[in-house]
């Protein structure tokens, strides 16, 4: 019989998740950042990763962070080999049957000032993991993994950090032809594509009324495609919901209000789950304030003005990313926006012709050797991994 007690590692919003899981089973967290250590994430105590090492064979650890790669190494060179990782195997971005999701609770940097933002990030893990995996990347043949297709590139939202939210969007309105969507969808279909597939990217998806047959196109070329999607539900009706969850394997839902509670559609699409449980391990609302701090964006977030270079760190999303705006051009990430970069046109080239040209090479060597090699990146501080 196993008497172990669980530890997880990593005390932020992926810990959460896997505390929700292995509720009643944990003994505490552990984290390095030396910030929350001695504090309590849901009522669980945070202490430093060390302190595994007193009693380690008591102890089975679950690594719950997108930086595993990293921390499973950290364990390792401390001798602790008891442990598994939460997310493997995973493309979830919300692993966890908790349907209304709230990234403030316990969270106190989530609701911080700029400057708490820019010195949060000095220790943050994902910078060090980025440039991991972009030396692991370089020069060897890769296909991206992640594929967005902007239908319609608008939003209703007015949040301050976006910007394309409704106050701040200078792109001019364009919207994708069918039969170009269909043309990408087919040469996906082509090569057999099975990474994650979002009919969305810096817009709100529902503003397409053709959003739903297109989902259902899409999973029918593309079985193997783990399709998700983002939408701020303001426009998202029941039977809409109803009928395009036939076809998605996840649907988040950021609720934006400030005092955090749910709008009109939330409420009902929760009530709906709760009578339907099986969708609440594919539907996340999460909880979210349209006034707070987020990532500069590549310098395009309207709300951010303390600009730091992070000219040395690497980036990985041109190395997994494919993000397609409605007149077909190809961007440079999610985090081109107003898509000052553009590395191709699915107008004029096949997708592997545009991943494979000139201008995408180009940027992989630029941002393998440092961020302050690209004029979009050096004041990013956008650390994705996927």
């Amino acid at each position: 019989m196993d008497t172990k007690k669980y530890v997880i590692f990593g005390a932020g919003q992926i810990g959460r998740m896997a505390l929700a899981e292995y509720r009643g089973q944990i003994a505490f967290f552990v984290d390095n950042n030396r910030e929350i250590q001695g504090k309590k994430l849901d009522g669980v105590e945070i202490r430093c990763v060390e302190e595994i090492l007193k009693e380690k064979d008591r102890y089975h650890v679950i690594i719950a962070s997108r930086s595993q790669e990293l921390m499973e190494k950290q364990l390792l060179e401390l001798g602790i080999t008891d442990y598994e990782f939460f997310l493997e195997g995973e493309n979830a971005y919300f692993h966890t049957e908790e349907l209304i999701f709230n990234p403030y609770l316990d969270n106190e940097e989530r609701d911080i000032t700029e400057h708490q933002w820019n010195e949060n990030l000095k220790r943050n893990l994902a910078r060090e993991t980025v440039n991991y995996r972009v030396e692991q990347l370089q020069g060897k043949e890769i296909l991206f993994d992640h594929v967005e297709i902007e239908t319609i590139n608008r939003c209703n939202g007015s949040c301050d950090f976006c910007p394309v939210s409704v106050k701040n969007d200078i792109r001019e309105y364009k919207v994708m032809s069918r039969a170009l969507f269909e043309c990408i969808i087919n040469q996906l279909a082509d090569i057999n594509y099975s990474g994650k597939l979002a009919l969305f990217s810096n817009n709100e998806p529902f503003l397409d009324e053709d959003i739903v047959s297109k989902h259902k196109y899409a999973r029918e070329k593309l079985p193997n495609a783990r399709m998700h999607l983002f939408t701020n539900g303001t426009l998202l009706k029941l039977e809409w919901f109803i009928e395009i969850m036939e076809y998605l394997d996840e649907l988040i839902i950021d609720n934006y209000r400030q005092d955090l509670q749910l709008i009109q559609p939330c409420r009902e699409i929760a009530a709906y789950c709760e009578e339907h449980p099986e969708l609440k391990k594919r539907v996340t609302i999460v909880l979210r304030k349209p006034h707070e701090i987020l990532s500069t964006r590549g310098g395009d977030a309207p709300n951010r003005k303390e600009m730091i270079s992070y000219g040395e760190d690497r980036c990985v999303l041109p190395y997994k990313q494919l993000i397609i705006r409605p007149d077909g051009k190809v961007s440079l990430c999610c985090n081109d926006p107003y898509g000052k970069n553009t590395l191709g046109d699915l107008t004029k080239n096949s997708i592997l012709e545009v991943w494979n040209n000139d201008k995408f090479k180009m940027v992989r060597k630029c941002l393998y050797e440092g961020r302050k090699n690209w004029k979009h990146c050096e004041f990013c501080d956008a650390f994705s991994l996927s």
